[in-house]
């Protein structure tokens, strides 16, 4: 009965909010954002596509589940302070931007240079998993930017191919779908999705990049010294 009951509920959900897809329907028109003087972009990939699904779904999981993840890789040793990526939103009734956390999964490539590494989200090297208000998210025309500072710094070793995962958590009823904006054109690998419900195995390939950028902000470094030193005075 209970089992019963669960599809029940499924099937209700879903009639109401609209069927669950893999793309959204919102074509990026770019971004006209300019970053600050004190920044310093060492990977940048600009939204030029659709949202591709990347979330989790907290109403409907296990049933559903889904993750977008893109690649990246610097000749040198590199640090990074903060990350930029561009979103979408479909499928809801809530209203949007969803104030939600969002969980980042930071992997290394599984060996073939087109994947990271299964099973998704336990074999991560690092993860952060962001509280509402601790990350901004303002509109960039047709898709929604968001910055996350790194509460450390996030050094990356050269010649490593690493993957990224940035999603969303909320459910679907009534707040819809979220996903990750494609980017193109297409540097190294294409960026990869699993979506469970849908049939997409983690991690297949898809055609496009996803839009994300990697920033050292000196303006942070400036802002975490300048407390310290307040603090140290009282």
């Amino acid at each position: 009965m209970r089992f019963v009951l669960m599809v029940l509920v499924l099937a209700v959900s879903l009639s109401m909010a609209g069927r669950i897809t893999a793309i959204g329907d919102v074509e990026s028109t770019g971004s006209s954002y300019q970053g600050s003087e004190a920044e310093t972009v060492y990977w940048s990939q600009l939204p030029t596509g659709y949202a591709m699904g990347s979330q989790y779904f907290t109403d409907m999981y296990p049933d559903y589940d889904a993750g977008v993840a893109d690649d990246f890789e610097f000749a040198e040793a590199t640090t990074i302070n903060k990350i930029r990526w561009w979103g979408g939103y479909w499928n809801g009734t809530g209203g949007v931007p969803v104030d939600s956390d969002v969980e980042i999964y930071l992997y290394l490539d599984d060996g073939t240079g087109t994947s990271p590494t299964l099973p998704q989200h336990s074999s991560a090297i690092d993860s952060w998993f962001i509280a509402p208000g601790d990350y901004t998210e303002v509109a960039d025309g047709a898709d929604w930017m968001c910055e996350y500072e790194f509460p450390s710094w996030v050094v990356f070793d050269p010649d490593q191919t690493y993957w990224i995962e940035i999603r969303k958590a909320f459910p679907f009823t009534p707040l819809g779908q979220y996903g990750w904006i494609q980017a193109e054109p297409v540097t190294m690998a294409p960026c990869v999705q699993g979506f469970d419900g849908l049939g997409t195995v983690w991690w297949t390939p898809q055609t496009t990049d996803a839009a994300f950028e990697l920033i050292f902000d000196d303006a942070l470094t400036l802002e975490r010294s300048t407390w310290a030193n307040i603090k140290t005075i009282f």
